[in-house]
């Protein structure tokens, strides 16, 4: 008699729809605490930040004087040299010139900025969440810190697009969700959407999670 008797009936389980559910259920409530949180700051001008500095997690609005016409550090993001995005860093003065604060902002920021004077010529005015730099980014801005205060801080103007790009998440895990519902409903608990709707619900569900997915690694990457 033989020691290992092959069980020929055994199938692979397919997954619960109700585990997916739950797994883009917990996906999009993390999304929305991070878009929520992500737009959450004390205000203060941009003027004291320039005079007493400013806290982590504050959010700065007003109208810089000076700024750089240029990025002073365009970052370059990529994965297995696929490119995923760029940070565009520029330095920016005090009225009195003595005072310099990094701010993170989108690609033509700096042509607000003279090449010469580096006055702001169009009156831009900024508003942004106040968060830290990453180890690489500090690198090129060693200057900015100071003994009491190691690391770079900087002004991130672009704070509201992430919690967007967050909100967006959250809505395609909710849409995923949507469609698990309508194939049981359709198919039952374990059946497969066919015909031209199954079609049409697997496109769906294929474009949401390519897109999830690519905004969640643009938020992770861009922190």
């Amino acid at each position: 008699m033989s020691l290992f008797i092959k069980n020929q009936g055994y199938a692979a389980k397919p997954a619960s729809p109700l585990t997916a559910a739950i797994v883009f259920g917990i996906i999009a409530a993390i999304s929305v605490f991070f878009g929520i949180s992500g737009l959450m700051g004390d205000s203060r001008t941009l003027d004291s930040a320039f005079d007493t500095g400013y806290d982590l997690g504050s959010v700065v609005s007003g109208t810089p004087a000076y700024g750089a016409p240029e990025a002073n550090l365009d970052f370059k993001h990529s994965v297995s040299s696929i490119p995923i995005g760029h940070e565009y860093y520029y330095m920016i003065l005090s009225e009195d010139k003595d005072k310099i604060l990094l701010v993170r902002a989108d690609k033509d920021f700096g042509s607000n900025f003279d090449s010469e004077s580096f006055e702001n010529t169009t009156g831009v005015s900024i508003k942004g969440k106040v968060r830290k730099a990453s180890q690489k980014v500090s690198r090129n801005f060693s200057e900015l810190a100071t003994i009491m205060e190691p690391d770079v801080m900087y002004i991130d103007t672009t704070y509201k697009s992430r919690s967007i790009k967050w909100f967006i998440i959250a809505a395609i895990n909710l849409l995923l969700i949507v469609t698990l519902a309508a194939n049981y409903a359709i198919n039952g608990r374990h059946g497969r959407p066919g015909g031209a709707v199954g079609g049409l619900i697997g496109l769906v569900d294929l474009a949401g999670l390519l897109g999830a997915g690519y905004l969640l690694i643009c938020n992770i990457l861009l922190n």
